[in-house]
């Protein structure tokens, strides 16, 4: 059998259909249509029923760091937010037996994976209707979620990672670890020599900004940590955010950070940029401590996907990696050049 990473993301959906109808039948959900979403790092489906509506099965992708309490614990975020805002987020489904994560061995991989349901959620991704409104309305959302991650008390069992350093998904103590590559000098490298002087010099920098944060006075919330164009969907007058899998213990800023490095290198960044800081601002002071720091963590973001794509020993992935890390490394002389 073919190894699961060698797949493409099609034929990654192909072999684990079976097991997705499996994992469903754990919730008493007969289908009448399993749609593969091409969209996404994950294997995700759109399950369809006769009487109970639409769901969306998340699973896991075996390149993933993040383990079933990591899930549990987005699953008790999610609860929270549903229970005491109006926030749009996505409704978690139990199984028959209340619980909330499914694992399951995929055949061609080295280890199982945690698979979760969720209600549908209507409408059409923000990336489809990016207007300055649309991304006004971004800003809002992700500020009433740093709001309401102010007062949120973690339950027992509660485990996600603490974004304290430029790879956080390197931290131990998870079922899964991503290691720090990137930099690797051996036989193979991932960068020549050139490429990761400029990564280095510019992570260096992003880790005394992510160190000075840890050490200030202003206490970590959970952030969600990838609310990107591709997880927010816009439904008439609400936006929902979508795909809670990567919430860390972390400051806003960080999470800033990270939406907006998908709009940094768009010829309408400072448009979009004055749009989701005049959301934010209509509900919460901007978080930017100091001049800079906003476009550092940016390129902390780049540098932890350079990593990410790195690692992966999917197919598709190391095709592109090296055309990826190029583009990186020009982005990163860009910000150095600027600091000039």
């Amino acid at each position: 059998m073919k190894p699961f990473h060698a797949l493409t993301q099609i034929g990654q959906g192909r072999r684990l259909r079976p097991v997705a109808l499996q994992v469903l039948s754990e919730y008493g959900i007969e289908p009448t249509g399993v749609q593969q979403i091409l969209e996404a790092s994950n294997i995700i489906f759109r399950v369809r029923t006769k009487s109970s509506g639409s769901y969306v099965l998340r699973m896991t992708s075996p390149k993933s760091c993040h383990g079933a309490d990591e899930i549990r614990s987005e699953v008790a975020w999610l609860h929270a937010i549903a229970e005491e805002t109006d926030i749009g987020v996505p409704e978690p489904v139990a199984r028959l037996d209340s619980e909330y994560v499914s694992q399951v061995i995929v055949p061609g991989a080295s280890k199982s994976i945690g698979c979760a349901l969720y209600r549908w959620v209507p409408g059409v991704m923000l990336d489809d209707r990016l207007t300055e409104n649309n991304v006004r309305r971004l800003g809002i959302l992700m500020a009433r979620l740093h709001e309401h991650a102010a007062g949120f008390e973690a339950p027992e069992g509660f485990h996600i990672r603490t974004y304290d350093s430029v790879f956080p998904y390197a931290a131990e103590g998870f079922a899964g670890i991503e290691p720090v590559l990137l930099f690797d000098e051996g036989e193979d490298p991932p960068l020549a020599d050139a490429q990761r002087a400029v990564y280095r010099q510019v992570h260096d920098l992003v880790a005394a900004e992510i160190e000075g944060l840890m050490a200030g006075r202003a206490p970590l919330r959970v952030i969600h940590n990838d609310l990107h164009v591709w997880n927010v969907k816009v439904d008439r007058s609400k936006l929902y955010a979508l795909d809670f899998e990567d919430l860390m213990w972390g400051h806003t800023i960080q999470d800033i950070a990270t939406t907006l490095y998908y709009f940094r290198w768009n010829d309408t960044y400072e448009t979009m940029l004055a749009a989701f800081r005049s959301g934010y601002e209509s509900v919460s002071a901007w978080p930017e401590c100091r001049d800079g720091q906003l476009e550092k963590l940016i390129m902390g973001r780049a540098i932890l996907l350079a990593n990410y794509i790195t690692v992966s020993e999917d197919s598709e992935d190391r095709a592109f990696a090296p055309e990826y890390l190029e583009r990186v490394a020009d982005r990163l002389r860009g910000f150095l050049s600027q600091r000039a």
